[in-house]
């Protein structure tokens, strides 16, 4: 049986609507609804997105920044849950798939690209050669950016699709007898085989440049941590120098490549993905994902290994250096594809955005696994004693009539 759980369950009654472009009008409606909810109590707000194009980013994040906004006793903020019904496209795509918990409802069709003007630099009149290629430039860091957002927003809606779908990977070489896959690449096929041919394209996309970044990460990884004690502009400094020699080195066998023609931008994109990745090996994000996958990745044996390790700290070190090689090539295919989603116009469905890991749940659709059906399920009550029905209450009465006609 499900028991509803409030922090999984839409409610119109404590919810805002967003309908129509994003903008500063929009803002202006909502502000007062969002802090009159916040002020009545801690309990999630429901973001219902009913048919929006998109709109300015900046209002977006000033109408997610005011919904997980704390109070003046320091509470915990309002979960947010999020809901598109009909149509949610751009910010209004990124404000869905920000909330604690994302509902799509099927038909409704979602639209992410990168940003198209970026606001930073409006005197650009009249835009030219030199302008136009510095705002070529500035978008593709804005993209860079915001798809490292994206990242961090739904990194664990894509662990858990990849946890969920870890049962078919036996089915999936079976059927490639030939083939060495490694769990990512059986993930990858699973995937793939639940996608429409949009959300194809775009999937496509994102194993390509995961291609480039595995030997670019490895190429950086093998060179050791980096020393935390030296100025970080140095440590930033080399890590450039060293993604430029990757660059030329890969690019050899191209006699037109130059960092003029595209190169610099490429290696602006190598330089983000590194030092998120590099940091993010440090942080508490990989730790926590690496206990998650670690009773899933690892065997038996090193499993009861690690459990031998009696210091917490320790056990949880040596767990993380585990599992982390395993858990790296998923996250660095997912940021290829928070990437691959910032290029050009991706129009997918709710059943898209369920398997790319963008949303948590399709509204009324029992085939996908959902971390909601995980918190609400509990086992059903055992059946009632026989004597407490009908029957039992009659042969319970007819015997309390014997007994009492006994002299």
């Amino acid at each position: 049986m499900l028991i509803p759980n409030v922090n999984y369950r839409p409610d119109p009654s404590r919810a805002i609507y967003v309908d129509g472009l994003l903008d500063d009008k929009l803002l202006s409606r909502l502000t007062p609804l969002i802090l009159r909810l916040q002020a009545q109590n801690r309990k999630p707000i429901t973001a219902y997105i009913l048919d929006s194009p998109g709109g300015n980013t900046s209002i977006m994040h000033s109408i997610l920044h005011m919904l997980r906004l704390s109070d003046q006793n320091s509470s915990t903020p309002c979960r947010l849950i999020t809901v598109a019904t009909t149509k949610a496209a751009s910010a209004a795509a990124d404000l869905l798939s920000s909330g604690d918990y994302a509902i799509a409802f099927p038909g409704c069709s979602l639209l992410y690209h990168g940003v198209r003007t970026p606001g930073l630099i409006p005197a650009l009149q009249p835009l030219t050669a030199e302008r136009t290629s510095l705002l070529a430039h500035i978008l593709r860091l804005t993209n860079d950016a915001f798809a490292m957002e994206l990242v961090k927003r739904t990194e664990k809606r894509f662990v858990f699709r990849f946890i969920f779908s870890r049962p078919k990977f036996e089915e999936v070489r079976a059927k490639n007898p030939n083939k060495v896959l490694s769990d990512l690449d059986c993930f990858m096929e699973v995937v793939s085989e639940k996608l429409s041919f949009k959300a194809t394209k775009v999937f496509k996309k994102a194993q390509e440049r995961y291609a480039r970044y595995e030997p670019l990460l490895a190429n950086l990884t093998t060179k050791g941590k980096p020393d935390r004690r030296k100025n970080p502009v140095k440590v930033e400094a080399a890590r450039i120098k060293a993604i430029v020699d990757f660059e030329v080195a890969e690019n050899k066998p191209n006699p037109g490549w130059t960092f003029k023609d595209g190169g610099l931008t490429r290696l602006a994109e190598d330089f983000f993905l590194i030092a998120e990745y590099l940091e993010s090996q440090q942080s508490e994000r990989i730790k926590y994902w690496c206990g998650v996958i670690g009773q899933y990745a690892l065997s038996k044996e090193e499993l009861a290994e690690i459990d031998k390790i009696t210091d917490e700290s320790a056990k949880n070190e040596a767990l993380t250096t585990k599992v982390q090689p395993y858990l790296q090539p998923l996250w660095s295919f997912f940021v290829a594809l928070c990437h691959a989603l910032q290029e050009d116009d991706n129009e997918l469905t709710a059943e898209d955005a369920y398997w790319l890991g963008l949303i948590d749940e399709v509204m009324s659709d029992t085939s996908l696994l959902t971390e909601r059906w995980f918190e609400e399920w509990r086992e059903d009550p055992p059946p009632a004693p026989k004597d407490t029905d009908e029957e039992g209450k009659v042969k319970a009465n007819e015997k309390a009539d014997s007994t009492t006609a006994r002299p």
